[in-house]
């Protein structure tokens, strides 16, 4: 995977989960993720990578602190 796909897939998990976990955890579960899924075709990654951080972030308790929510500026 390259640099600009794991940006992408932070952009998107923080989008989905910015209220509830803090960006470092996010980071952090992506990198672990990565790490067992280290036998997995290159073709497969992306998704499996996603899935399975997806699936993490949504089982982990919420941070004590999350992330303010965004404030859109027009």
């Amino acid at each position: 995977m390259s640099s600009d796909s794991y940006a992408s897939l932070t952009e998107r998990l923080l989008a989905d989960f910015e209220h509830r976990h803090r960006l470092s955890v996010i980071t952090g579960i992506i990198r672990d993720c990565r790490t067992q899924l280290a036998g997995v075709t290159p073709a497969a990654l992306p998704e499996l990578l996603e899935r399975l951080a997806r699936q993490r972030l949504s089982d982990l308790a919420p941070t004590t602190t999350p992330n303010p929510p965004r404030l859109n500026k027009h």
